[in-house]
């Protein structure tokens, strides 16, 4: 059982850091560019919109997890 729970550990450890890691990619193309270019995904030139939802869904799914896990115990 406590195999299982490390294997466990260590892919929520590598999940977060690919969580990470594509806020502060999204993030600093945020603030890269140029401000005449639009994204290309989108079209819009609100590159801080965009950048403060990614922030506001990663935060929520924290503490998501955060209650969720305390409610277990």
């Amino acid at each position: 059982m406590k195999k299982r729970n490390l294997i466990i550990r260590i892919i929520a450890i590598a999940m977060c850091a690919l969580m990470v890691l594509g806020i502060i990619t999204v993030a600093i193309y945020a603030f890269a560019e140029t401000p005449g270019e639009p994204l290309p995904s989108t079209g819009s030139n609100d590159t801080a919109l965009i950048f403060a939802i990614a922030a506001a869904v990663a935060i929520v799914a924290a503490i998501i997890c955060i209650v969720l896990s305390k409610k277990k115990k």
